[in-house]
């Protein structure tokens, strides 16, 4: 059953082995099979296609409401551009795609706390650079939406996935399903448009940095725990950052200088990206929260609209091959020539 388990598919993903191990076992201990009827059912998750962990793939041509021209023209060339590209394979042959007549808009999940690395069932930045790249490289993907729910999080990989955006040869657009804030959007400001869900019970905003301690040095001795640090003779700085340890007046000044010099960048790269576009009458930079009709009339965000909307409008800057700070690539630049070229001449 060891061997079983340990070659299992999801086996494969050290963080979730070690936790689901001692569940399974435990089970398996008391004459239970190791996962239940509802458990064994494989689930279906928004940003999984064809089994595959994976990006959402969306017909843009049909979500956009723009008019599918029959098989040979139009936006159906991208079809047959991309099978040519990717060497006459199918694109249902390819796992995150589907079969479509018209241009694709990769729906890209950002939930959850942001992590470099990912966390229990959720994606970290390297896997978001991942997707995004493989979104980027595939000739039937036109544009990319960021759907993103998520109170903000770790900033190690936060700027690199933010500059990746930025850099992105496609236009890339944010969609923001509830709450988009701190590290979320940092990479949300990257975008070439946001939109949040709802004017009432979106949110927006959280743009700064903290880190949290916590001196646990009275509770351990209420409890009868006394802690001491012993360090190697030069490493007096070592691990100062302690919950053991009240903060000395050298370490608050470094911390502060930390978190500082992060928050200018943060703030940079805000600015750089919402460029003309945040109000000059509210200091946004505060750490404040707004909601949706406020952070619109801030320019935090430029419409309220729903995921629909941002992939509409993903495809149609696609479609124009015009977004602020960024360079249609020339598979773009020759799919909108090939568009423009199909209609009828009058």
């Amino acid at each position: 059953m060891y061997d079983l388990l340990s070659s299992s598919c999801w086996a494969l993903e050290a963080k979730f082995y070690s936790i689901a191990k001692a569940a399974i076992f435990a089970r398996l201990e008391q004459g239970l099979p190791a996962l239940d009827a509802s458990e064994a059912k494989p689930w279906k998750y928004s940003h999984m296609a064809e089994g595959y962990p994976a990006m959402w793939i969306t017909q843009s041509g049909e979500l956009a409401g723009l008019d599918v021209k029959p098989a040979g023209h139009g936006l159906n060339l991208a079809t047959g551009i991309g099978q040519l590209l990717a060497g006459g394979a199918s694109a249902a042959a390819r796992p995150g795609t589907a079969n479509t007549s018209g241009s694709k808009v990769a729906v890209l999940p950002v939930q959850g706390t942001i992590q470099k690395r990912g966390g229990y069932c959720s994606l970290g930045t390297k896997d978001l650079v991942g997707m995004l790249n493989a979104a980027l490289r595939d000739p039937e993907v036109s544009a990319v939406v960021l759907d993103i729910d998520s109170p903000g999080g770790q900033v190690d990989g936060t700027e690199e996935f933010a500059q990746a955006i930025r850099n992105a040869g496609k236009p890339v657009v944010a969609y923001g399903d509830g709450l988009v804030a701190s590290a979320a959007y940092w990479i949300a400001s990257q975008c070439a448009y946001i939109f949040l869900n709802s004017a009432s019970t979106g949110y927006a905003g959280s743009l700064g940095v903290l880190c949290m301690s916590i001196n646990q040095e009275a509770y351990l001795e209420k409890n009868g725990y006394k802690v001491e640090i012993l360090r190697s003779t030069r490493a007096v700085d070592k691990a100062r950052l302690n919950p053991v340890e009240p903060l000395s007046d050298a370490v608050r000044a470094a911390v502060q200088a930390d978190l500082d010099q992060i928050g200018e960048t943060f703030i940079a790269a805000v600015e750089r990206g919402r460029a003309g576009k945040l109000s000059t009458k509210e200091d946004v930079f505060t750490g404040k929260v707004y909601r949706g009709s406020d952070a619109k009339k801030h320019g935090l965000v430029d419409a309220i609209g729903s995921l629909q909307d941002a992939v509409n409008k993903a495809a149609q800057l696609a479609q124009s091959g015009e977004w602020a700070g960024n360079t249609a690539s020339s598979f773009t630049q020759n799919f909108n020539q090939a568009w423009t070229s199909s209609f009828p001449k009058s």
